[in-house]
């Protein structure tokens, strides 16, 4: 990580500063208002990002500068004023606007600026084209979250949400596995589709052997069901999909009263991705469970 500090030092001093500290004071007023124990979950993701983006950038032969700049800043509106999606502007325009408040006030030109902004803002709306080195930190960000350091950044959060073993995989390892089968489609880059290929059947292989010794052992029982949605879905350089698969991930009985279960599912536009929402219930005692995350976007 220290290629990306003395990158920014380099030319802009204090800042690789300034956005770790905001970054430090979003995810801090957030926990403080939630309840939750102290955490750098936010920050370390981020020092992550950008020291993948780094190393993409420099494998694919491009000047590193904006695609470590807009890492930086990627989520820097996840937690804005100490909230979380507590209001209709997506997170990434939040970015944009502190990315442009700082950047301004290190005195980058205008134009580099907008360079970074819009990068922020088209980074995870599918409605708008991912060009230039908005390319790289979307494959930097999503291969945070494959392999190892994905296993890694999965139980950190679940942890930091309260979650144990089980629930975190009844709630969102649905999630992880799509994302996972998804990834190596999801890159635009040459560099990040090798690497994606081979750290996405780790993580396939690290879950399905953790289902395997839960099961074994009497702990639980999981069944994985593959989705295959049909509809007009579009990667997000425009071409057609006719269909996506997705895997949902249920306990394989009811857990109040071990009757069968049913799943149902929909597709719901969300404030910048489609969203599918799944439902499993109980035949027998009605308890449902939802479901609920963003389709993977392809490239």
């Amino acid at each position: 990580m220290d290629e990306v500090r003395n990158l920014l030092e380099s030319r802009l001093p204090g800042l690789h500063a300034r956005i770790e500290a905001a970054l430090v004071d979003g995810e801090s007023r957030y926990n403080q208002r939630t309840g939750q124990a102290p955490s750098a979950f936010l920050l370390e993701h981020t020092q992550r990002t950008a020291a993948i983006a780094h190393a993409l950038a420099l494998r694919e032969r491009v000047d590193p500068w904006l695609p470590v700049l807009i890492a930086l800043f990627h989520d820097a509106g996840k937690f804005h004023e100490g909230g979380y999606h507590q209001d209709e502007v997506p997170e990434e325009e939040h970015a944009a606007r502190l990315a442009a408040a700082l950047l301004d006030e290190h005195g980058m030109q205008r134009g580099a600026i907008d360079d970074v902004t819009g990068a922020l803002r088209a980074l995870y709306d599918d409605r708008l084209p991912c060009i230039g080195p908005c390319r790289v930190v979307q494959d930097a960000d999503r291969l945070d979250k494959l392999g190892a350091l994905g296993v890694g950044a999965f139980f950190t959060k679940a942890t930091l949400r309260g979650r144990g073993l089980v629930d975190a995989l009844a709630q969102t390892l649905s999630r992880e596995l799509t994302y996972a089968h998804a990834a190596p489609w999801s890159m635009f880059t040459e560099s990040g589709r090798q690497l994606a290929l081979a750290r996405s059947e780790r993580t396939v292989a690290f879950f399905d052997d953790l289902l395997a010794e839960l099961e074994q052992c009497g702990i639980a029982a999981f069944e994985r069901h593959a989705l295959v949605l049909h509809g007009d879905f579009r990667t997000r350089d425009g071409n057609r999909v006719r269909q996506l698969e997705v895997t949902v991930v249920t306990p394989r009985t009811c857990p109040q009263c071990r009757g069968g279960l049913d799943i149902s599912h929909c597709l719901e536009r969300g404030l910048k991705c489609e969203t599918l929402k799944a439902r499993c219930t109980c035949r027998a005692c009605g308890l449902a469970r939802d479901i609920a995350f963003c389709l993977p976007v392809l490239a």
